[in-house]
């Protein structure tokens, strides 16, 4: 049977970069100003008004430069819709005719601070009140320049909020790390955006001290239970579960000769025994290692694979967040 050479080990890199699973979109938000633009649903708006605006406000964030997206639930676009007057028009048909103050704000959730705000006002008309509404929601223009002014005035304030607590986000992410809280941390850290390119730097080169933390905490437990199971039983029947752990260590830990000479030695051991599993799990093994040898430019895209892990990792951790239910709720007055 053909033993695992350390060269082969150390190019897996590239494949545990990629154990997790995310869109490469919701990747890609980290590292911009984000906006989230979720709408509660309401029993007096219909489901072809709420997507209408959730559509107008999407359009709105891209037209300027800004992500959509709900990796960072602080910064919010919000929709307030007013009616101001309604009259009836006679028919045949008898048709509504009200007229619409729609706001547009940019919200921090936590300070509960307004940053942005823009008002455009609008006439619908329609056989009922939520058809008038649809028709004034029509008419909004995504690529009106008061939106522009609207979302600059904003991404100011966003960016002067990264700049004044950039200290302080950093000193709290070192605090998480110290606590063990690594996938917090990155993410916190995550969320600066490039444009404040000082504390962007400062959160990355932390980042990446904090990714060798996690990766050693990590692969050390991964490596105790891999040992604890051989130890107990140094068999065939155990061997497919201690590589299940050892595939889970990071080859940039700092101990991993050791693990490559206790994969050696499970191998060794077994190598006279009949296991058809533990030889394809080898295989298997030796495959990725042999797709990763493959990679070029090997320390550009190191780089690359690290900053996508980083947002990885706190992509993870925003998808375990509970939502909450006053992002965006659009009122109706």
């Amino acid at each position: 049977m053909k033993l695992i050479t350390i060269k082969q080990i150390f190019s897996i890199v590239a494949m545990i970069f990629s154990i997790v699973s995310v869109k490469s979109q919701t990747i890609d938000d980290f590292g911009k100003i984000t906006l989230q633009n979720q709408i509660s649903s309401s029993s007096s708006l219909s489901k072809e008004a709420i997507s209408l605006i959730e559509t107008k406000m999407k359009e709105i964030v891209a037209n300027n430069g800004i992500a959509s997206t709900d990796v960072n639930p602080r910064f919010v676009i919000t929709t307030t819709v007013n009616v101001l007057s309604k009259d009836i028009v006679a028919g045949p048909p008898q048709m509504v005719s009200q007229n619409f103050d729609i706001t547009f704000s940019i919200d921090d959730m936590v300070e509960q601070k307004i940053f942005s705000t823009t008002t455009i006002s609008f006439i619908g008309v329609g056989t009922n009140e939520t058809k008038a509404l649809i028709g004034a929601i029509k008419k909004i223009n995504p690529n009106n320049p008061d939106f522009t002014t609207f979302i600059e005035n904003g991404k100011t304030k966003i960016i002067a909020f990264y700049q004044a607590n950039c200290e302080s986000i950093i000193k709290t992410a070192a605090a998480l790390s110290q606590q063990g809280n690594y996938n917090q941390a990155i993410y916190n850290l995550a969320l600066i955006p490039d444009v404040c390119s000082d504390c962007y730097h400062s959160g990355l080169r932390l980042q990446g001290e904090i990714y060798t933390k996690k990766i050693e905490a990590e692969g050390k437990r991964a490596f105790q239970k891999a040992q604890s199971l051989w130890s107990q039983s140094p068999n065939k029947e155990i061997a497919s579960q201690v590589m299940n752990f050892v595939s889970q260590i990071n080859p940039d830990v700092s101990f991993f000769q050791n693990v490559i000479s206790f994969v050696k030695e499970v191998s060794t051991t077994i190598q006279n025994q009949e296991l058809r599993e533990w030889e394809q799990s080898v295989k298997e093994y030796n495959d990725r290692l042999e797709h990763a040898k493959k990679q070029s430019d090997r320390d550009f895209q190191l780089r690359q694979m690290r900053i996508k892990t980083y947002r990885e990792i706190a992509v993870e951790y925003a998808k375990n967040q509970p939502k909450r239910e006053i992002y965006n709720t659009l009122i109706i007055r």
